[in-house]
């Protein structure tokens, strides 16, 4: 098999995937059937079923790619960066370059999220593993920028990345629970929220 070859269950879950993510983003997870989806490929519902367990397996894996969190090398992420900037500044910077990904996605759809989320916790822990690796993946990601900053003389020899890394994730996972749960928190206020406190933990 040749490198760049693929697979014909490849293609179909690449096209099944372009095909699924604008439907879930303007309807919802709820209001969007796989009828639809095949309606926008050449194939049929049992054809996706064989590529996809179910509605739920391909929603989950359409957020999963999309939440994927690509970011710049390194090089290019700091030529980007003003330095001469307070440390808390980059920082947010950063962060909501990170979550860039997440506006795409209304309140509606990310409570389906959640809600989603919590029933197949139970009956199928494994799907679950793909969101909670791209937590980590954000923590370590975030460590390792705080620590190239350390190296920059930004902030102190003496500070704690992977502290400091842990407690900014949990408050993003607080700011956005407020902001899919609480109907009148705009985004404005999501993003101050999150700006407040990282400029108190980054004192």
């Amino acid at each position: 098999m040749g490198i760049g070859f693929k697979s014909t269950k490849e293609k179909q879950r690449e096209v099944i995937l372009s095909a699924a993510k604008p439907l879930f983003i303007n309807q919802g997870f709820e209001e969007t059937s796989l009828d639809q989806i095949a309606q926008e490929t050449d194939l049929k519902e049992s054809e996706i079923l064989k590529v996809f367990e179910s509605k739920s397996d391909l929603f989950i894996e359409v957020l999963a790619n999309e939440f994927q969190l690509d970011q710049d090398p390194k090089e290019i992420t700091f030529a980007k960066t003003d330095l001469n900037k307070a440390a808390s500044e980059i920082v947010y910077d950063y962060i909501m370059n990170r979550l860039n990904s997440y506006r795409l996605f209304g309140k509606k759809m990310m409570k389906e999220v959640m809600s989603l989320g919590l029933s197949l916790a139970k009956s199928k822990p494994e799907m679950i593993k793909k969101f909670i690796q791209l937590d980590f993946l954000f923590v370590d990601d975030l460590i390792e920028f705080l620590d190239d900053l350390k190296g920059k003389r930004v902030l102190d020899d003496s500070f704690d990345s992977v502290q400091a890394a842990e407690t900014i994730y949990s408050t993003l996972a607080f700011e956005f629970l407020i902001y899919i749960y609480q109907e009148s928190h705009t985004e404005e206020q999501f993003r101050q929220g999150i700006k407040k406190k990282i400029n108190f933990i980054m004192k």
